[in-house]
């Protein structure tokens, strides 16, 4: 994908500690929903500041959570739908990487990228409040 961004959340030692304790299945389920929640927040402003014609730009933006065969890691994408298949759907904006990167003749506009510096912190102050409450939730329910 191109410009692809990677964050890597460390520093969470005690909440780590925690997931570890819960067991694998317990541990996933709480870091998909803390990772979805933070997701959410940049996808919203992403769609605040996407250019608006027709309105399928926003429409075609969505959140994707991929396992890994490691526990305790989990993977979400945030990424704009295209192709043929979506074209029934009404959902293809192939023009996105246009628009966001740029072109001989198109100005960039970078919407993505800036909505995630506009909420990079806020995301990440989310995805710890929500994996906290989580993990508590779900202990309180296996206990």
């Amino acid at each position: 994908m191109p410009g692809a961004i990677t964050v890597q959340v460390t520093g969470l030692k005690e909440l780590e500690k925690k997931m570890i304790a819960l067991g694998p299945k317990i541990g996933r389920k709480a870091l998909k929903g803390a990772l979805v929640a933070g997701a959410k927040i940049i996808k919203k402003e992403a769609q605040i500041l996407a250019p608006i014609k027709t309105g399928r730009l926003r429409r075609a933006m969505y959140i994707k959570t991929m396992s890994k065969p490691n526990p305790f890691k989990e993977n979400v994408i945030f990424g704009v739908r295209h192709g043929r298949k979506m074209m029934k759907k009404n959902l293809d904006a192939y023009y996105w990487t246009f628009l966001e990167f740029g072109t001989k003749f198109i100005t960039k506009i970078s919407f993505i990228q800036t909505a995630f510096q506009n909420k990079k912190e806020q995301a990440l102050e989310k995805f710890k409040e929500i994996l906290a409450k989580k993990i508590s939730q779900l202990v309180r329910e296996n206990v």
